[in-house]
């Protein structure tokens, strides 16, 4: 197991209130479906990822549930301190977490306290998709796939989206899919000499095969693999792609800068099938 979110202090920047806070997996159905609630309901000032991962081994986790699967919240309140018990209640209201970190401290803090969870020299492989709503069959299809997961440093959850981006029309600048509220992410990592490691990519990729019927179909281009074609490149700009297209044709026609998820200028698109 490799150890994860250490908590370093960072005392600069403006203080918010948030963190960690977690519930055994056997609680996943009751806070999954909280969960979605609370998104739901959240203050623009509050935003919360719902995380399944297995608990590292860190300082401030009960040894006896080192390496148990949790259903795990992570906590953003941005907005006025004296107003943070009122907007985290309905989290408070589950009650009895294995561990509860919330509290105020640094933004950079809060922004920066999960780097650990992703440790240099590990190998990664993940899928993400946008989601507009979170449906008892996606909650439950989430749900099974993290209890039959064989990768002990997976981790499959939702991204709190909302707020500002869902309030500008879809070709208000470039990024399009104005429609979505999370995203979606399975994610694995393990040691560069995992002998299960073709085993462990192909059941992340399988499992994203099952979660894409939930989807809007596209995913944030940041968050896309080097496997993935063109086609969700497309999906990623929406009905925008095409003029994005046109700026590369004037400013880059001969694709000079595609070392990225690139999009192609006409005389390389009609060159290459988009597949």
């Amino acid at each position: 197991m490799v150890t994860r979110f250490s908590f370093r202090l960072h005392h600069v920047g403006p203080t918010v209130y948030g963190g960690l806070i977690a519930w055994p997996f056997e609680r996943a159905e009751e806070i999954l479906r909280a969960y979605r609630t609370i998104t739901t309901q959240a203050p623009r000032e509050l935003t919360v990822w719902l995380m399944l991962l297995r608990a590292p081994a860190a300082p401030f986790m009960p040894q006896a549930w080192h390496g148990r699967r949790l259903c795990a919240m992570v906590v953003c309140y941005s907005g006025d301190l004296d107003e943070a018990d009122q907007a985290l209640a309905p989290i408070r209201a589950l009650g009895d977490p294995v561990v509860d970190l919330l509290a105020p401290q640094p933004y950079t803090q809060v922004q920066s306290y999960l780097d650990d969870g992703e440790p240099k020299g590990l190998h990664y492989y993940w899928k993400t998709e946008y989601l507009t709503e979170l449906s008892d069959e996606l909650l439950s299809t989430m749900r099974e796939l993290f209890a039959s997961c064989p990768i002990p440093e997976a981790e499959l959850g939702f991204l709190h989206l909302g707020g500002t981006l869902n309030e500008h029309d879809g070709d208000d600048g470039a990024v399009g899919n104005r429609d979505a509220r999370f995203v979606l992410g399975v994610n694995g990592m393990w040691a560069p000499d995992e002998s299960e490691a073709g085993s462990f990519r192909q059941w992340i990729r399988d499992a994203w095969e099952r979660v894409r019927a939930f989807s809007t179909g596209s995913t944030y281009v940041n968050f896309q693999t080097a496997d993935e074609d063109q086609e969700r490149i497309r999906a990623t700009y929406g009905a925008n792609f095409d003029r994005l297209v046109e700026v590369k044709q004037q400013y880059d026609p001969h694709n000079l800068f595609r070392a990225n998820r690139n999009i192609r200028p006409h005389a390389e698109s009609e060159r290459r099938p988009r597949s």
